[in-house]
């Protein structure tokens, strides 16, 4: 007699299982949803400020060659000094106009990729982080050995006097 209503409730508990399993699955979708949507959005916004960067900057910077090669072109004289910003501009504005523009976030992205899966040791939080304990002691070795504290390096150890950690 107890032999059939154990078979009876044993698809019962399978039923419940696939219902548990497609609820978790549903959230974790819904998560993952969400995050890309966060993800896209902060993108968005990072390649705006790009874009919004250039325009401020791209234009001061055509003002200053414009305003030095016409006063060349009318027999002024330029400073040679003035050849500084203009280079120092031209390479800062290209490098803006690849984020705004080019390709400059797929690179980024790519990098950033390959950190997370070859140099995940550089994530590790410090030992009391409550979080810490989820990273392996492979992770943890690349972190915590070999390094020196901040305060024992020069000139931070002449003013502040740390003690030597051990």
């Amino acid at each position: 007699m107890g032999g059939s209503s154990s078979k009876a409730s044993a698809p019962k508990e399978d039923k419940w299982a696939t219902f548990r399993n497609n609820i978790r699955s549903n959230v974790e979708d819904e998560i993952a949803r969400k995050m890309m949507m966060q993800r896209e959005v902060q993108m968005a916004v990072n390649i705006a400020r790009a874009r919004d960067t250039l325009n401020y900057f791209g234009s001061a910077w055509l003002t200053l060659v414009t305003g030095s090669s016409l006063a060349h072109a009318m027999g002024r004289p330029v400073p040679p000094v003035v050849g500084v910003p203009i280079v120092i501009g031209a390479l800062a504005l290209g490098n803006i106009a690849d984020m705004a523009y080019g390709n400059k976030l797929n690179r980024v992205v790519n990098e950033a990729e390959y950190i997370m899966e070859f140099e995940r040791g550089r994530f590790v939080p410090p030992k009391q982080a409550t979080f810490s304990k989820f990273y392996t002691e492979e992770e943890k070795k690349v972190y915590y050995d070999e390094s020196t504290p901040v305060g024992e390096v020069l000139p931070g150890s002449l003013i502040f006097g740390r003690p030597k950690s051990s």
